[in-house]
């Protein structure tokens, strides 16, 4: 008995596998392999600056009513100067890691901040 081995395409053996719709426009994005790690560093770190950004505006307006609020006394002045100053320390700090991520992706090819 002499068995015949003939070539056959995988796809008719196995099946294909499809991607559901829901996931469709991330795939088509880059969603597979380093495009898909830089997809998903890219929204991660947005959303932390998205955060940031709010965290910041918050701590300020919240400065600025303790400052208005303070009646004068030098300590509740104090806080308020120095929450104040920290957030802009705080934007400061970010603006340079938005500086140093734009570096490091500059020398790895990962693009971020890019829809």
């Amino acid at each position: 008995m002499t068995y015949v081995l003939l070539a056959q395409d995988p796809r008719s053996v196995f099946g294909t596998i499809k991607a559901p719709n829901e996931i469709l426009p991330l795939i088509q994005k880059g969603g597979e392999g380093a495009g898909g790690i830089s997809l998903v560093l890219n929204n991660l770190i947005t959303l932390i600056y998205i955060f940031a950004g709010i965290f910041f505006v918050f701590m300020i307006l919240w400065g600025a009513f303790q400052w208005l609020t303070s009646g004068g006394e030098k300590e509740a002045v104090a806080a308020a100067r120095g929450r104040i100053t920290n957030a802009v320390i705080g934007i400061i700090l970010f603006a340079v890691a938005f500086a140093i991520i734009q570096i490091v992706g500059t020398f790895t090819g990962f693009t971020f901040f890019t829809q």
